[in-house]
């Protein structure tokens, strides 16, 4: 599946925001683009099963929910490094979004909808409450506890990602897969080190 604060022990500097940048990058086209067309027929054509439909189902509720996290940080925080993060989870991730919603249409499988409380309860999924915590806050308290819980929630991404590489045998889910695994651990690696 992409920001005032400074407690000692969290680091702001400049670099830290543009290294980020290329992170993103790994994880979906260019923010905001359209699949081409081309792109999505192709993509249609190949075979898929079971795991490549699970993993389209379970990870849209899963982006929906990164970006609900990043609608958050606009009006909670100056940070530039979180304000950063935020803006490129939102692009890259509806993005994502729009790409697994095809192949669910495409494969005649339902698309899980935005918002269903039953989601909460998956796997990897933050609960009602904590996304309510997160609302209440601002600042510095918001933006530990955001970062905190972004790396949570990428890191049950990476588990979901990890189930669909050794079963899936759709070959764009699984690139897909391959680019989110390896943006979600750098972006993990990234975000610690805004909290050491």
């Amino acid at each position: 599946m992409s920001s005032a604060w400074c407690p000692p022990r969290i680091r702001f500097a400049a670099v830290a925001v543009v290294l980020s940048v290329p992170l993103f990058a790994a994880c979906a086209p260019a923010s905001g683009d359209p699949i081409p067309v081309s792109a999505a027929a192709a993509d249609v054509a190949e075979s898929y099963n079971d795991a490549d439909v699970r993993f389209s189902q379970e990870m849209i509720p899963h982006h929906q929910q990164t970006i609900q996290m990043a609608e958050l940080v606009a009006t909670r925080t100056s940070n530039e490094y979180v304000l950063t993060v935020s803006e490129h989870l939102i692009d890259d991730e509806r993005t994502e979004i729009r790409q697994m919603s095809a192949w669910l249409t495409a494969w005649k499988k339902p698309i899980p909808e935005e918002n269903a409380k039953s989601t909460h309860s998956m796997p990897g999924m933050l609960s009602q409450q904590q996304m309510a915590t997160m609302a209440r806050q601002s600042g510095d308290e918001f933006d530990r506890t955001w970062l905190t819980l972004l790396s949570t929630h990428l890191g049950h991404g990476i588990t979901m990602v990890e189930a669909v590489q050794g079963k899936g045998q759709h070959k764009p889910t699984l690139d897909l897969a391959g680019k989110l695994i390896t943006g979600q651990r750098q972006q993990i690696a990234e975000i610690a080190t805004h909290l050491d």
